[in-house]
């Protein structure tokens, strides 16, 4: 019988996919659960849905708000947080790239999706870089020379695509997104439902 498994829909600048990676890893831990990472193209997915490639600007209120909710879940996780990250926004696609790639080899991709949006949000460091991302690969185990030629492979291109289209079929319609037993779990705030879900499965 098949093992319990999340599908993690997901971006490299996001955010909440720093905050909330170590969690993720420790419910499918506790859980005896796998995770399938599916890198996501998010502008296309916004294109897709709205009409846009972008979402509609949010209010001052919205900002405000929003940054202090990141800067409370990084207190709750006790991780570090950049107050005015250097390179956001990033542009996501080459490190995500890297990352179906790595998959692509059977690597253990979970050092990779934390460490990426770790660099942007608490190091200050430029994801969109292809020396920063070969470096990042290197400190994470992993070849980052391999990683980012095959990052462009024809296969990689499609797998990426792919996971979009994947992702809309399934009725993803923003990131994070969490899949337990075809049930969509969106926001970090809801792995303790996607930990229920596991239990339950």
């Amino acid at each position: 019988m098949p093992g319990k498994t999340v599908d993690y829909y997901f971006c490299m600048n996001s955010p909440w996919v720093y905050l909330s990676q170590r969690r993720l890893e420790e419910i499918a831990e506790g859980q005896g659960a796998s995770v399938a990472y599916h890198p996501v193209d998010l502008r296309e997915m916004m294109l897709r849905l709205i009409g846009m490639d972008d979402p509609p600007e949010r209010s001052e209120l919205h900002r405000v708000y929003g940054k202090r909710d990141m800067e409370r879940w990084a207190e709750f996780y006790g991780l570090p947080l950049s107050d005015e990250p250097r390179y956001y926004p990033v542009s996501q696609h080459l490190a995500a790239r890297v990352v179906v790639a790595a998959d692509r080899f059977g690597a253990d991709v979970a050092p990779l999706v934390l460490a990426l949006p770790r660099a942007v949000w608490a190091e200050d460091r430029d994801i969109a870089d292809k020396a920063v991302l070969t470096a990042i690969c290197e400190e994470c185990g992993l070849p980052g020379d391999i990683l980012l030629r095959a990052a462009d492979d024809t296969e990689t291109l499609e797998r990426f695509g792919a996971n979009t289209d994947e992702a809309l079929a399934r009725g993803v319609f923003g990131i994070p997104s969490y899949v337990v037993e075809g049930e969509i779990f969106w926001g970090q705030d809801r792995l303790d439902f996607v930990e229920r879900a596991l239990a339950a499965a």
